[in-house]
């Protein structure tokens, strides 16, 4: 399409071309007959221009004027039209890519839309002129109504638009879609506008609620999504849509309810899956929800198979549901269910052939769903108690997984070691029969021979048990006797369980204590036993021992002797796990003696409370007592556990450990073990007693040796940096060295910080809270991105008041003058303490960091210290609110816990229910105990079931569980039913137990119940 050469306006785009305009000036002939002459040998061949064929030179674009030969074309006309306008070419834009969002999906009209989102890129367009590309937002709704808003994005890329929904302006209810074009580049998200919502006849405002059954999806699966309301208008259906992070429409569609519930499911497809946070919107009439859920990357585990039980502890009868996913997808997998270890209490006294006979076993396939995933459920009552495995398998790949079933899985707690050995007792007498009894994980070598469990035992001192044999010569039976080890070997049955069979005799064991140590597949346990001879007198001369060998909180170590030197008393120490010792006697009667010692009730009472800053001391953990005469010493020793009945005393003569597995770089290296400490004497008299403990590579190169003093209980204890600059990614070796005596220990490394990369160095600053105030310390930290070493970071504390002049080249604020950080590295952390002045002005403050690559901040803030009632000041209080619980049963956990790492106990429980208008009186509260004795309630055998508010008191004192608690009632029938329930004594809280609040009404009645649990820290 063409246009005339000297088109003045846009209204001559009806005009013919030159040559049928009767108006032209002898000016203009001149002008064109110029313009044909220079290009007419370039673009004409001889003759074309002065045929009648229609051609003529003509503007490219209408009204394009650039001054060169390319605004022109020699073309056939097309009177009455027009040649376009000039193009807009963006450079490189096929790359970009824009985003768009709203603040929310649904709206109510004089609301404010907030249209925010990114590009991936900035491009500029290079015509008609090298500019940046604008972002265009039209907004199209209905009733034709039309909206363009240009923006460009910002420095980071962003762009955000406001938009109001004023009728004014026409906006009217109904669908608006949003639409973003940045180059060629479109994103959209869709929005609605409707009136306010209304209030029901009722005076209740009608809600809806929507969920979806998972928080986090994988392209392949289904969201089932649920919505309920409070209010089912008849003949209306629920319109539900979903939109993905781009803004686009995946899903709608129109809902119905049952029973008041609607559902829907949402296949989150294979092909091309958008990522991130996807909306579910839904609109009822005038309600109106939104949720969101993500869609992740569908990140294949390292393992070919990843295995997995909904819990490890089952009793009999529960459901046991076995889940897992394959790498690779097959029709089905082999499954194997596997009996490893009958229970211990079932195993001690049965034999291998009872075993072998009632070992459960289980083959059978398990299929894959369409994302690989797959479970299988088998009931536990056809299980007994034991421990089993479970293997799913193909073959490509095999994973395995292991889970118990016990009486009582909610008290149950596993033994540290898996593999265990024991006796029968404790004590045994010369001539008695020893029965070793242990289990194993079993396991299979390469030739398919069973692995045998080597027993050794030991006396106290550490030394093997040792025999006078013969040898043997070429096969034959020597004469010369030669001194043997004396030791012990079972094969373990399927499930693990071995016994061994052996007599005291009086040649090898003397009374004493003796150390059992089994070994299997290179890993080895240990157990203790003590032998006496009730006919040797001679060797009878103290003798004692405690009635158990491990014990709980709250519980009596009773220790019995007898004693045959004619002494009238012992001396008795007790040595604590921490070292610290306790000391006292027992006077002698009749040759014998007790002592008793109480444990206490919870864990920490041994700590020393004027020291409220120090590590404080558990109770758990292995005690000795020593109990000396004028002439020996016993030692014997018992465990403070948290499961008694579960777990063993184990003795070892040398123990070592580290206080993580894995560390990462710049953390600090807690290494700590025991010993029985032995009386080391030379030609001067007793030697100095210490233990050698080293830290080397895998490679046995040696990074740290020293030499560590013993505490009175025998424990050490050594703490060491592991700088960048020598500890690389990998599993390091400490072994500890007392008295030939050698202990082994691993711990692994993880080197979070890149020594070479393209990155820009910074500077991360951190501070351990937000707010302060005057008086308060400031904890500073900081790290670099790379492992560099500085000589100078200057840093200052200013006032963030920008309404302050600019303070030059001086500092103001809190820093005073510059600090180095730099001298205060430590492990790859810069920490530094800035202790705030007591009469520092409130306000925002930045911590400054300057360095030779850059400048880096930190804010803060001071506010007033909050003043603390004296009333409330002791003890501390932490709440938990509990809100809008429409369930007819709440189970209310009343448990000492930790809470924002501090150990709290309950103290009081407040709660109230809110009903409709007119539903009060049908609609009511009952609190009962776990013994099932009601609290609140409207049954004549509740204590409390009035309002306790009377012209003396607002509350009742009543007992429950036999401890005095006040009670606060508002009474049945109101609106708003609450209650306050707190111990009597204002020292006491409430003991563990869990509380049930029913609320008695009917399935269609509505009500809210909100609750509240006061904690009070404890030391």
């Amino acid at each position: 399409m063409a246009s005339c050469i000297n088109r003045r306006n846009k209204k001559d785009a009806d005009n013919s071309c030159w040559y049928n305009n009767k108006i032209w000036t002898v000016f203009s002939l001149l002008v064109y007959k110029l313009v044909v002459c220079r290009y007419l040998r370039k673009s004409t061949t001889k003759g074309q221009i002065w045929k009648n064929n229609f051609s003529s030179w003509q503007r490219n674009y209408d009204g394009l004027d650039t001054d060169t030969s390319n605004d022109w074309a020699f073309r056939t006309s097309s009177a009455g039209s027009s040649n376009g306008k000039p193009e807009t070419k963006s450079i490189d834009n096929e790359k970009a890519i824009v985003f768009v969002n709203a603040d929310k999906r649904s709206y109510i009209f004089d609301e404010t839309v907030l249209i925010t989102g990114n590009v991936s890129k900035r491009i500029f367009q290079e015509k008609p002129s090298v500019s940046e590309q604008q972002l265009v937002i039209t907004i199209d709704g209905p009733d034709k109504f039309y909206k363009t808003i240009t923006l460009y994005p910002d420095l980071n890329l962003k762009f955000k638009a406001p938009f109001k929904l004023d009728k004014a302006q026409g906006v009217t209810a109904g669908t608006y879609d949003v639409s973003v074009t940045y180059g060629v580049a479109q994103a959209s998200v869709l929005i609605s506008a409707d009136a306010k919502q209304v209030v029901t006849s009722n005076g209740e405002i009608s809600e809806l609620s929507i969920t979806a059954d998972k928080d986090t999806y994988i392209p392949g699966q289904t969201v089932l999504v649920s919505a309920s309301t409070t209010k089912v208008i008849p003949l209306e259906g629920l319109k539900l849509s979903v939109y993905d992070p781009k803004g686009s429409q995946i899903y709608t569609g129109k809902l119905y309810p049952t029973k008041d519930t609607f559902s829907a499911n949402v296949f989150m497809t294979t092909v091309k899956p958008v990522y991130g946070t996807y909306q579910i919107v839904a609109d009822y009439a005038t309600q109106h929800s939104e949720t969101i859920f993500e869609l992740v990357q569908d990140v294949k585990d390292t393992e070919k198979i990843v295995l997995a039980t909904d819990k490890k502890y089952y009793a009999l009868g529960d459901s046991i549901a076995i889940s897992g996913r394959s790498n690779k997808y097959v029709a089905a997998l082999d499954l194997e269910i596997l009996q490893t270890s009958i229970s211990q209490q079932l195993g001690k006294h049965a034999t291998s052939q009872e075993t072998n006979k009632n070992v459960f076993k289980l083959a059978d396939q398990v299929r894959l769903e369409k994302d690989s995933t797959f479970e299988y459920k088998v009931s536990s009552s056809s299980l007994s108690l034991g421990d089993y495995r479970v293997t799913v398998s193909k073959e490509f790949g095999k994973s395995v997984t292991y889970f118990k079933i016990v009486e009582d899985p909610t008290a149950y707690s596993e033994t540290k070691d898996e593999n265990f050995v024991s006796t029968e007792k404790a004590t045994y007498d010369i001539g008695g029969k020893l029965v070793i009894i242990g289990h194993v994980i079993p396991k299979i070598r390469s030739t398919f021979e069973a692995i045998p469990v080597y027993v050794e035992i030991k006396n106290e001192d550490g030394k093997p048990i040792t025999f006078i044999g013969q040898g043997k010569t070429a096969g034959k039976p020597s004469t010369n006797p030669q001194i043997k080890t004396y030791s012990l070997s079972a094969v373990p049955d399927i499930s693990g369980n071995y016994q061994i069979d052996a007599t005291i005799t009086k040649s090898l064991f003397l009374p004493g204590n003796y150390v059992i140590t089994a070994k299997y597949a290179g890993k080895q346990t240990s157990a203790t036993f003590t032998v006496t001879d009730s006919l040797d007198i001679y060797n009878k001369k103290l003798v004692v021992s405690t009635d158990k060998t491990v014990y709980g909180l709250g519980q009596t170590v009773n220790l019995d002797g007898t004693i045959t030197t004619g002494q009238s008393a012992v001396q008795i120490v007790l040595t604590k796990p921490d070292g610290k010792t306790m000391s006292g006697g027992s006077k002698v009667d009749n040759n014998k003696f007790s002592w008793t010692w109480q444990i206490p009730q919870k864990d920490f009472a041994l700590a020393d409370i004027r020291d409220q800053r120090g590590e404080k001391s558990t109770v758990f953990g292995t005690y000795k007592i020593s109990i000396m005469t004028s002439s020996e010493t016993k030692e014997v020793f018992f465990k403070v556990s948290e499961d008694p009945a579960n777990d063993t005393l184990s003795i070892k003569p040398l123990e070592i450990t580290t206080d993580k597995p894995v560390y990462n770089t710049g953390e600090k290296l807690t290494i700590s073990g025991s010993a029985i400490k032995r009386q080391q004497t030379t030609s001067e008299g007793a030697a100095l007693d210490r233990v050698k403990v080293q830290v080397k590579t895998s490679t046995n190169k040696l990074i740290f040796d020293s030499s560590l003093d013993f505490d009175n209980g025998g424990n050490f204890k050594t703490t060491y940096d592991l700088p960048v600059t020598i500890f690389k990614d990998g599993t390091y070796k400490v072994t500890a060295t007392y008295q030939k005596i050698k202990a082994e220990t691993t711990f692994e490394m993880k080197n979070n910080i890149p020594k070479h990369n393209d990155e820009k160095l910074t500077l991360s600053l951190n501070t351990d809270k937000e707010e302060y105030s005057p008086g308060d310390t400031v904890h500073i930290s900081g790290s670099l991105n790379k492992v560099i070493f500085l000589d100078q970071l200057n840093l200052v504390i200013l006032s963030e008041d920008k309404t302050k002049i600019n303070c030059g080249t001086s500092y103001c604020g809190l820093g005073g003058k510059p600090i180095n950080l730099a001298k205060y590295y430590d492990s790859g952390l810069y920490k530094y303490d800035y202790a705030i002045s007591p009469s520092a002005s409130l306000g925002n403050y930045v911590i400054k960091v300057e360095a030779q690559f850059g400048t880096f901040t930190k804010t803060f803030k001071i506010v007033e210290k909050k003043a603390i009632p004296l009333d409330m000041a002791e003890p501390q209080k932490i709440s938990e609110k509990f809100n809008r619980i429409t369930d007819s049963s709440i189970s209310i956990s009343l448990m000492e816990k930790t809470i924002q790492d501090q150990t709290v106990s309950p103290r009081t429980l407040q709660g109230s229910l809110v009903v409709k208008r007119g539903a009060e009186s049908k609609i009511n509260i009952q609190i009962s105990t776990e013994s099932g004795q009601c609290i609140i309630g409207q049954s004549s055998d509740c204590l409390v079931s009035k309002s306790t508010t009377t012209s003396n008191s607002d509350y009742s004192v009543v007992q429950i569980d036999d401890a005095g608690f006040k009670i606060q009632y508002s009474g049945p029938g109101a609106v708003l039913e609450k209650f306050t329930i707190m111990p009597e004594s204002d020292l006491s809280v409430i003991q563990n137990s869990v509380w049930t609040v029913d609320i008695i009404k009917e399935e269609n009645q509505y009500s809210k119940f909100y609750y509240e649990v006061t904690y009070n820290i404890t030391q």
